[in-house]
Order: C-alpha cells, then sequence, then structure tokens
C-alpha cells in the first residue's frame, strides 16, 4: 500500500510538505533560545568522518553508507554490502577524537552496524584550592553503538541506535545508555528526506564517595548525581539534481533549550576517483551570536574498494583548525 501511495505527484508533494513543517517546527525553537547551555555528552554531537564534515555535517538525509549508523540508523538500509570506516580528527589543547564503524547487509532489506567513538583530553593538570599541582587528571570517554536499519519499502526505511557511553575523569567514573531513531523518505530517486531523535532517554550517572564526608547528611554513603543528555532532533534534505555528479544537503539541529544550528554541503564528483566538498556546519544566529563552521574536504576512491577521505573546518575553540582523515573500505553488493 506504501509503494502505491508514494506513487503520485500529489502524494509525493504532501510527504515534502509534511516534512518542511516538521523543520519549521524544529526551527521555531530559535525564536526562545537564548543562550547556549553547556550539556553532557558533547563529544556525542561533534559528527564523524571526514566525508561528513566536509558536508558541514549536513549528513542527516545522506544515505547508503556506513556514516548513517551514526548520523542517521534509517539510512544504513540504503547501504549495499559490507563497509568499514575509521577516522581521525586532530585537534588543538591535547583533544583527541577517533570513530570507527563496521556495517553489513544481514537480509535483503535489513542492515547492522557496529560503532565505536573514543574521545578525550590528554596532560590535565589538576590542582587544588591553593594552585598546587596535583597530579594528571584522566578524561576518557568512549561510546559504543548497534545499529539496525530496515527498509520497509523501496522509499521509506527507519532504524534505531542502541549506546553504551563510558566517561572516566579524575578518578571517577559514569555510563549512559540511550537510544537514537531515524526515519528516510525517498518520494523520489533524487531526493531523501530524513528525521533523527537522538540521545533518547540518556544520562551519565556520577557515584563518588569523595564528598560524601564533607556534605552534610551524607552519612559517608557514596552519593549519585545524574548528568542529563539533551534530546538532540536533526531533520535533513538531500538532493541529486544531476544524477551522482552533484549532491545538495541541509540539516537543522535542535539541541533542547539551545539556539537551532544549520548545516549546508555541497559535494561534486569530478570522477570516479575524486569528489569535492564544502559546507558550512552548525551555522547559528541567535541575540547577536551568529558563527558558524566553514568546512572543506575531498574524497579519492583509490579502487573499488579502498577509498580516503579529508575535510578540513575551522574551530570554535581558539579560533584553531580542525582535520580530519578517514580511511573508507567497501566490498560486496
Amino acid at each position: 500500500m506504501a509503494r502505491s501511495w508514494f506513487s503520485t505527484e500529489r502524494n509525493q508533494r504532501i510527504a515534502a510538505f509534511s516534512f518542511v513543517l516538521a523543520m519549521c517546527v524544529i526551527s521555531a525553537g530559535s525564536v526562545r533560545a537564548e543562550n547556549y547551555r553547556p550539556w553532557a555528552g558533547d563529544f556525542l554531537r561533534m559528527g564523524v568522518g571526514a566525508r561528513a564534515l566536509g558536508l558541514g555535517n549536513a549528513y542527516t538525509a545522506v544515505s547508503g553508507d556506513i556514516y548513517s549508523a551514526y548520523y542517521n540508523p534509517a539510512g544504513l538500509a540504503f547501504m549495499e554490502g559490507k563497509q568499514f570506516t575509521v577516522s581521525h580528527r586532530y585537534m588543538s589543547m591535547d583533544r583527541h577524537f577517533t570513530h570507527a564503524a563496521f556495517g553489513t547487509r544481514v537480509g535483503p532489506d535489513a542492515d547492522f552496524a557496529l560503532s565505536w567513538i573514543g574521545a578525550g583530553t590528554d596532560d590535565i593538570m589538576g590542582r587544588d584550592l591553593n594552585g598546587n599541582r596535583t597530579g594528571k587528571i584522566e578524561d576518557s570517554r568512549n561510546s559504543f553503538a548497534v545499529t539496525f536499519s530496515k527498509m520497509f519499502t523501496s522509499k521509506i526505511s527507519a532504524g534505531l541506535n542502541a549506546k553504551v557511553s563510558l566517561w572516566k575523569l579524575g578518578g571517577e567514573d559514569a555510563k549512559a545508555v540511550g537510544f537514537d531513531a531515524g526515519v528516510t523518505v525517498r518520494p523520489v530517486e533524487s531526493l531523501s528526506l530524513a528525521l533523527v531523535v537522538r540521545d533518547i532517554n540518556s544520562r551519565f550517572t556520577w557515584s563518588t564517595g569523595r564528598w560524601a564526608d564533607v556534605i552534610g547528611g551524607a552519612d559517608g554513603q557514596s552519593m549519585e548525581k545524574p548528568d542529563e543528555l539533551p534530546l538532540y532532533v536533526t531533520a535533513g534534505v538531500a538532493w541529486k539534481p544531476f544524477g551522482e555528479k552533484l549532491l545538495l544537503s541541509f540539516a537543522v539541529e535542535s539541541v533542547e533549550d539551545d539556539p537551532v544550528g544549520y548545516d549546508f554541503g555541497a559535494a561534486y564528483t569530478y570522477n570516479r576517483m575524486l569528489t569535492l566538498r564544502g559546507g558550512i556546519a552548525n551555522y547559528t544566529a541567535s541575540d547577536g551570536l551568529d558563527y558558524g563552521s566553514l568546512t572543506a574536504g575531498f574524497g579519492l576512491q583509490v579502487t573499488s574498494t579502498v577509498g580516503f577521505d579529508y575535510a578540513y573546518a575551522t574551530d570554535l575553540i581558539e579560533d584553531d583548525r580542525v582535520h580530519v582523515i578517514s580511511l573508507n573500505l567497501g566490498y560486496g553488493e
């Protein structure tokens, strides 16, 4: 029934209009958002891979490769064969960020993936209340995800991520369990629409006895402090007006009470080996705050199974630069 529903131009327009309306609802949040709130789990919202960053992280509606396991689990259902990727992000202030993922088709209309994100900061020097050095502080963050995606028709897919995130900071440990859910609709072959809700029911819970003896009423018992992860909603459009040569993508990001962000990207496939990319990531304009990160990059398809991607972006921290390099392997159909 879904196939016949989408077979008419009128109903395709209805689907597109409904999606645009959803994006407008997300964007409306920027009217009330005035200031940024510091949220836990920021490393889970940085984006992954040079291919996506080169497009300004406007990857919500781009489907058919392993990066959908992060940006939109529903898009993974359009991936063919097996794919593996590993990427490293070079950043300032001793920060590090690495991502790896493997995905494979598990049926005629379903795909499965495993992913890992490792992040943190090295050489943090701890100090006491008098400013004296107390030694180095560990900051290590890891997130593991299992993705399942299924095509319900040739034009509609849905997917789910189950994630476990671990955070070690200053000798204390915290764990968060959460979910991502997404849907992708292709009303026509060249157009993709997507909606994703991420970090559903997710929070880091710290259990520590460090301050139990000095806080009244603790009675020496360990104390728990939850750090809520914000509900992260993204909606996106991806359009290929000239077949596989040109890709235009756009996404809207809403992180609860923070100002809404906009991502823009474009990719041009020059030939079988070279693809050029550019974009703007997280453009935000709210109460005089007007900024975004400029991104650019390229992809080299060395063989039919081996490819490399590189991306460059301006960094909002200390006006620095970010460089990302990715290795991509794919085989089978």
